[in-house]
């Protein structure tokens, strides 16, 4: 049902990285589905922070999608002057709520912007999305201390677990360690629109508790060539393996 759709994405986010020879394209792919649930059903009515800044262009190409960005600046994309860098700018582009680029920041900043809407009483919820490679930073840990502390509920952590930690310490355990801070944790199949919109509503809609939802992703997901190889970390595809993709994903 949404499978040509999403290709469509993916397909423009080759070819934006294409035209300016660079790229987190593996990053990017893996949460395809998860960015577009958020900014179909909940990005007007929640705050969105994508705290794996590195996969800003999968951002930028949902939001073009849903005509939240304009073609003009969706294809300046990392040009001289653009709005749109490797990295999300906020200060360029309102409609995100922070720039984000090294890794590790996003919850604090939730956290903060939680308890800030927790004192006006404000209803809405904050979505954060990290990279399983960010349990490797101490804020993030730091962070879910200070959630769990002041009981704030208006904390839906999204983790897009692509199992991205071959190249250090392999978390074991995962959902053990997290149950620490967090009572409600869950799984689904970060590539699976579907059960994701049921999953991310339920959250949503969950107002007793903070919540935490572990996507399991393919870093890559879409082009084989790309899934689970660490040379696509950060690349650009040549005009031979364009060609090759845009037939592998029937666009």
């Amino acid at each position: 049902m949404f499978k040509h759709e999403l290709n469509k994405i993916r397909y423009s986010i080759l070819q934006s990285c294409f035209k300016i020879k660079e790229g987190h394209i593996g990053s990017a792919f893996s949460v395809i589905e998860i960015l577009y649930v958020i900014f179909k059903r909940y990005f007007k009515k929640h705050y969105f922070i994508l705290s794996k800044g590195h996969a800003a262009i999968g951002v930028y190409a949902v939001m073009n999608h849903f005509k939240i960005l304009n073609n003009k600046d969706y294809k300046s994309f990392c040009k001289l002057n653009s709005r749109l860098g490797g990295h999300p700018d906020s200060t360029k582009l309102p409609n995100l709520n922070f720039s984000t680029g090294s890794l590790g920041h996003g919850l604090p900043v939730s956290s903060g912007l939680a308890f800030g809407l927790k004192m006006k009483k404000d209803k809405r919820k904050i979505i954060c999305l990290i990279g399983d490679q960010e349990l490797m930073e101490g804020t993030t840990w730091e962070s879910l201390h200070i959630i769990s502390n002041y009981n704030l509920k208006n904390i839906l952590l999204i983790i897009d677990r692509n199992n991205s930690d071959f190249r250090s310490i392999k978390f074991i355990k995962l959902k053990k360690r997290l149950a620490a801070f967090c009572d409600k944790i869950s799984e689904v199949d970060g590539h699976n629109v579907k059960s994701l919109t049921i999953a991310i509503e339920k959250a949503i809609k969950n107002k007793k508790s903070f919540e935490i939802l572990i996507a399991n992703t393919i870093k890559g997901k879409g082009i084989s060539s790309i899934e689970n190889n660490p040379a696509w970390h950060h690349k650009a595809p040549s005009k031979e393996e364009m060609k090759n993709f845009k037939v592998e994903l029937k666009v």
